[in-house]
């Protein structure tokens, strides 16, 4: 269960972040039975999931040395996580037309519903928490969430394409 709040005139930044993180830590955990069945029998690193979400929220297809600079990884541990997903035919990787050194990499089909399978499991985490709230407090998370979620991508920091 979810501590309550305690309003108060005007909350600090620092009040707000802790209720933020407090309750996005009950979701990840109320999520973990989820999230553990799709992994499940998986053996692949932190690097390699990581690797896989950016590579699904790509336009295009990068090259590993970019693929590596937008994890924040070395070009030798993003191709070693490349090699490991190629085997495990999660991504695929070809040479780029325009200089055959260069290795261009995606996410397989396989690999697509893999990353699809963990966000489904995401949001059933997510809606197993909203479900259990009151209309009374479906209503007011939805009114709170309104003027955060109108504002979009505008501050998000992310590694996407």
């Amino acid at each position: 269960m979810i501590a309550p709040v305690k309003l108060t005139a005007t909350p600090s930044v620092e009040s707000v972040t802790d209720d933020v993180v407090g309750f996005l830590s009950h979701l990840k955990k109320s999520g973990e039975a989820h999230i553990l069945g799709v992994a499940a029998g998986l053996d692949l690193s932190f690097s390699q999931l990581r690797a896989m979400f950016v590579l699904a929220d790509c336009q295009d297809e990068p090259a590993v040395h970019e693929l590596a600079g937008r994890l924040g990884l070395s070009m030798v541990t993003a191709g070693r996580a490349v090699q490991a997903l190629t085997r495990a035919d999660l991504v695929t990787r070809r040479e780029d037309e325009r200089d055959r050194r260069v290795k261009r990499v995606k996410l397989s089909e396989h690999g697509r519903a893999l990353v699809a399978g963990f966000v489904h499991a995401h949001r059933e985490a997510v809606r197993e928490c909203v479900e259990s709230l009151s209309d009374r407090e479906r209503e007011q998370l939805a009114k709170a969430l309104t003027p955060i979620l109108a504002r979009g991508d505008q501050s998000a920091t992310t590694t996407a394409c």
